[in-house]
């Protein structure tokens, strides 16, 4: 039968999601960047014709790649980002779609991908007016970041507990697709999270290179 409080607090998580999808009328806050990562693998397997995986198991790896990721971002100063320097390399609307279409293999995803990015799309200017507000307020983001998320291990434990993957490999995922993902996953919805922080601050491949290195998370 179950542990009945366990059970409770499941029910009770899964109500809460619910009412705060009903109060912000989206999905936004059941599905972040995390689902980035899930939704990116689907239709990377459907478009190559891979076995269909559970759902639930490409979020949780997913959510283990976005708390790690986190990690890396938290370790960080973002008040010290050089914006003048951000703003000069910014690409314009042609250039992001050439990078968004290079990035993908499936004709029908690039689509969507183009379409969904340059939804989001900000100019020089705008990113440099999204930075100020960041510098001026990483200390306070940054602080509740650190109390409300869980770290990468603690989530793979949890995951190992309940019986689920914990290694992109046992759902067909290669290092080489895992650590592409993280540019990727950014491309396919125009909502904004964390893959978007740190495209935009310019730390993302930085932060990806630490994750795979040895020591990192995915080494």
């Amino acid at each position: 039968m179950g542990d009945p409080q366990t059970i409770e607090h499941l029910f009770e998580g899964l109500i809460m999601a619910g009412v705060a999808m009903q109060i912000s009328a989206s999905s936004r806050p059941a599905s972040g960047s995390e689902h980035r990562f899930s939704h990116l693998w689907e239709m990377q397997a459907l478009g190559h014709g891979h076995p269909a995986i559970p759902h639930g198991y490409k979020v949780g790896i997913g959510t283990i790649a976005a708390a790690a990721l986190y990690e890396r971002v938290l370790a960080r100063d973002l008040t010290e980002i050089d914006i003048d320097a951000r703003c000069r390399a910014w690409p314009g609307r042609a250039e992001v779609e050439r990078m968004v279409r290079q990035g993908h293999d499936i004709p029908q995803l690039a689509e969507n991908a183009v379409e969904e990015t340059l939804a989001k799309y900000i100019t020089a200017e705008q990113l440099r007016e999204r930075l100020l507000l960041i510098q001026a307020r990483w200390p306070t983001i940054r602080a509740e970041l650190e109390r409300q998320l869980m770290t990468a291990d603690q989530l793979r434990g949890l995951l190992e507990a309940a019986g689920c993957p914990t290694d992109p490999e046992a759902i067909n995922i290669t290092e080489a697709q895992l650590r592409e993902s993280y540019w990727l996953a950014r491309t396919i919805r125009s909502r904004y999270t964390v893959l978007d922080l740190v495209y935009e601050t310019g730390v993302l491949d930085a932060c990806v290179e630490e994750l795979f290195a040895p020591g990192g998370a995915w080494s």
